[in-house]
């Protein structure tokens, strides 16, 4: 599809007009509809939730920022059910992909890794399903593979054709994807990937920025080097947006903090607007490696004026 094609305007237009306005005010606070809402469009619509997740891919896809391939990427990946007497499927997170002209291409976010750092970031301990508008590659499989869920019943939902007005799809369990997978249990872990945690990381000074990057630095996942580390980013308007490392067996399919917090900025701001970045902070737990080299190098491609500032923690 051309950028035209792709933009939210265009995607969110196919609803009908009796959920476009609630689609609008949800997706306006971030990229995320919430248990309640998803409940009552499904009411509305008078479908399941696969087949909404299936819809919104166009949505998801709008946010994506593929300057290198041009090609747009969405994901939707539905959250835990709610606790009783809340109502409703579990809420819904969008996703996108993300490239960064002039910086190498493994520092790519892929659409599946947006949606589920969404999901992570407001909250979730684990997911039900995902969407996704194309067959996930490899290196996507083994990041899901790390999910807490992904032997809890995790399933893959792929949209059957190419055809626009046809929603129907094929649902199936990752291992389908991924056979005989390497993960977290060949290392003699029992948990995994969205799994809550608090690391008992402290830092002694900096400003509120700081301990927002403090607190998804306590709360990230790196059980193979213990590396918990966290980025926090100011934008223009003095909104911070968070980002924490996801580490993964195979090693190379880890989400750093800086594309964590990158990815969850792009999808809490109304689609392709423009990421101005005015300060950076990274904190991290002294470990066998370190983030700072690899997000001063990364930031110095998305905020060239910006110096990172940098904080090894202490554990309490």
């Amino acid at each position: 599809m051309t950028t035209e094609e792709n933009t939210f305007e265009a995607a969110i237009s196919k609803f009908p007009s009796k959920v476009q306005s609630d689609l609008r005010d949800a997706l306006s606070k971030g990229g995320l509809i919430p248990s309640e809402l998803v409940s009552s469009c499904l009411d509305a619509l008078e479908i399941e939730v696969g087949t909404f997740m299936i819809q919104l891919l166009p949505v998801a896809a709008a946010y994506a920022r593929p300057p290198i391939s041009d090609f747009y990427v969405g994901a939707v990946a539905l959250g835990m059910p709610p606790e009783s007497p809340k109502k409703g499927p579990g809420s819904l997170y969008l996703g996108a992909n993300m490239e960064f002209s002039r910086e190498a291409l493994s520092f790519s976010v892929h659409g599946e890794q947006s949606a589920t750092n969404n999901a992570w970031l407001n909250g979730e301990i684990g997911l039900q399903s995902i969407a996704i508008n194309a067959s996930p590659c490899g290196y996507c499989r083994q990041f899901l593979h790390e999910l807490i869920t992904a032997n809890k019943g995790f399933t893959i939902i792929l949209k059957s054709n190419n055809d626009p007005n046809d929603y129907s799809y094929t649902i199936k369990p990752l291992n389908y994807y991924l056979p005989g997978a390497f993960g977290p249990q060949d290392l003699g872990l029992e948990g995994g990937l969205m799994e809550a945690a608090a690391h008992g990381l402290t830092i002694s000074g900096g400003d509120a920025t700081a301990h927002a990057a403090l607190a998804h630095a306590n709360a990230s996942y790196a059980p193979y080097t213990n590396n918990y580390s966290g980025v926090a980013l100011k934008d223009a308007n003095g909104r911070v947006f968070c980002g924490r490392y996801a580490e993964n067996a195979a090693y190379n399919p880890s989400l750093s903090p800086l594309q964590s917090a990158l990815a969850f900025m792009s999808m809490c701001l109304p689609a392709q607007t423009e990421l101005s970045v005015t300060e950076a902070v990274l904190i991290e737990a002294q470990s066998k490696i370190s983030q700072k080299d690899v997000t001063a190098a990364a930031l110095s491609s998305v905020a060239p004026s910006v110096v990172l500032q940098h904080y090894q923690t202490d554990i309490s």
